[in-house]
């Protein structure tokens, strides 16, 4: 184990090795039923081997094909605008890509059709999804992570959500072997319970986006909250609920990337909800399985 602090400063044990984590990892093909229960109980599910270790390996390869060698402009995850690649010392992308699902097919189609297919159409994946939202899953944001970049604590309903708060979901695939210091995903189980409200003149993503962070640790240490950083390998999986607060540890490892994928899908037949505010009937594109 090793000790590491989330973004503002709260203290996590992280587990190096499988053999460390107490975290249970349910079996897709005969434990989707006790699976769910834990997701009910716990705000967050974890699955192993989800896809194959090779369908990973392609991901990252294309990502290196595709993305790096890119000299433009490309929409970001952490300030939602086009923006050029940002390395670190590693040569690693630090500035996460936004919505692969929207990629720009004449410039990255191998690695777009790629995570369509292996990612958001994969039945593994899109039978869990199915299972939790009791319908077909509508993707309706995704990420790509390869720098170890923290995310503070929150809960993803603040910023997008299903119409009907708390329906949306949202996974986390390791595209490799997620080592304790490369940034690892954190969560605080059970923590889908607590009600923090809708966006207000208090704490509204346009000019009070701090106060909201705030509210989050406040409530954190206040109820003593567990922070968990799974261990996870390669093709492994967690799943999490809109209202269960989350993010990424602040470890700039040297050594270790963190590539991976996220996703969050909500009920075929529910809007989109952006801010708490704004409904939204999305465009979509029909892959099968979702």
């Amino acid at each position: 184990m090793i000790n590491l602090l989330t973004p503002n400063g709260l203290k996590v044990e992280v587990p190096e090795t499988q053999t460390e984590d107490i975290t249970p990892k349910f079996n897709v093909d005969n434990e989707m039923e006790i699976a769910l229960e834990y997701y009910k109980n716990n705000g967050y599910v974890l699955f192993s081997s989800l896809i194959a270790k090779e369908a990973c390996e392609k991901l990252r390869v294309f990502w290196k094909q595709n993305i790096k060698p890119y000299k433009g402009t490309i929409y970001r995850q952490t300030t939602a605008k086009a923006e050029k690649n940002s390395f670190n010392n590693n040569q690693w992308i630090m500035n996460p890509v936004l919505n692969l699902q929207s990629l720009n097919p004449n410039l990255f189609n191998s690695l777009r059709q790629a995570v369509e297919k292996e990612v958001f159409s994969n039945f593994n994946i899109c039978k869990t999804l199915s299972s939790i939202l009791s319908d077909k899953p509508k993707i309706v944001q995704s990420m790509y992570f390869e720098g170890n970049s923290a995310t503070w604590e929150h809960q993803d309903s603040y910023y997008l959500d299903s119409e009907k708060i708390g329906a949306m979901t949202a996974g986390w695939l390791a595209l490799e072997e997620i080592k304790a210091d490369a940034g690892r995903f954190f969560i605080c189980p059970e923590s889908h319970k607590i009600d923090l409200g809708k966006q207000n003149i208090n704490n509204n993503i346009a000019d009070n986006h701090d106060n909201y962070i705030k509210e989050v640790v406040s409530v954190i240490k206040s109820k003593n909250m567990i922070i968990k950083a799974p261990y996870m390998n390669t093709g492994e999986m967690l799943f999490w609920n809109s209202c269960t607060i989350h993010g990424s540890l602040n470890s700039q490892s040297n050594t270790n990337s963190r590539s991976s994928i996220t996703m969050h899908a909500i009920p075929e037949s529910h809007k989109f909800l952006q801010f708490h505010s704004r409904k939204i009937n999305l465009k979509t594109d029909d892959l099968g399985n979702s």
